[in-house]
């Protein structure tokens, strides 16, 4: 009996940290169109708070060797997930994409495309660089080039807001605390996604300030997709705002043996004091 209340409790711990405030009274009417791709169960229960967003956005891809074959499937899953909720448009949300490995490869820029559905087509076709892992290269080519008017980003007197979302699973080869603090300082809000064996630290030294609404940890690609509803909050409330609280010091448990599950520091201490109680 104790057992399978441990298991329930923790189960419901999970659906706590996984749906946003008030996703439970959403109305199907609600959603945000999928537009002829089928949505993530995560994003089909939230609303369309995207619509009419401004900002220049710029995902950043760990394409090292490191990254298998079906890991790097998830993460285009994943980036597919979040385009669901963005309103794309070259007078709305635009989206550039870079992957890299020992060199970064631009796969398309924030004047590349003016339709969604051509940047779901260009996520699609990507293919795994499958070399190293120079973190630091990539920020820089964002800083450089992905973030110029040549290249598509609004000018800096449109008060546009720049965002970076980096997806990582290992060290860097290179150094990356100074060119993200040079990002920072012009004003790129750096959103940093780490699975896996990633070193906290560096993560930190990527990700913008507090670090509980910009770091992130999972265990592996598998679990990158409980992160959608967090983004949708954080993208379409108010860039770098506090709508959903993920510790950056994440922890990691299995239900039932048969998966780990992410969750924050402080649910999850929070959940085991309910089960003592239960257990007494």
């Amino acid at each position: 009996m104790e057992k399978m209340l441990v298991g329930c409790l923790l189960m419901l711990g999970q659906l706590l940290l996984v749906l946003p405030v008030g996703a439970r009274e959403r109305r199907p009417q609600d959603r945000f169109p999928s537009r002829g791709r089928r949505m993530h169960p995560q994003t089909a229960l939230l609303e369309s708070s995207c619509e009419n967003k401004r900002a220049d956005l710029v995902f950043i891809i760990d394409s090292s060797r490191s990254v298998n074959t079906h890991d790097y499937a998830k993460v285009k899953e994943f980036i597919l997930d979040i385009l669901q909720f963005l309103d794309i448009g070259p007078d709305i949300t635009r989206v550039g994409l870079l992957q890299y490995g020992s060199t970064v490869k631009n796969e398309f820029s924030l004047k590349t495309f003016k339709r969604k559905s051509d940047v779901e087509r260009a996520v699609k076709r990507m293919r795994h660089l499958s070399t190293g892992t120079m973190t630091g290269l990539a920020i820089q080519y964002a800083l450089n080039i992905a973030f110029s008017e040549a290249e598509g980003a609004r000018p800096l007197r449109e008060n546009v807001p720049r965002v970076i979302m980096i997806v990582t699973d290992g060290r860097p080869q290179d150094s990356v605390a100074e060119v993200a603090s040079k990002a920072r300082n012009t004003g790129i809000l750096i959103f940093a996604i780490g699975v896996g064996q990633v070193d906290l630290n560096t993560l930190k030294a990527i990700g913008s300030e507090p670090h509980k609404d910009h770091v992130f940890l999972v265990a592996n690609f598998s679990q990158i997709e409980s992160l959608t509803s967090v983004f949708q909050n954080k993208l379409c409330s108010k860039y770098g705002a506090s709508v959903v609280h993920l510790s950056s010091r994440p922890s990691f448990c299995a239900v039932h043996g048969q998966r780990e599950m992410h969750r924050s520091l402080e649910d999850y201490t929070y959940i085991k004091h309910i089960i003592t109680q239960v257990q007494k």
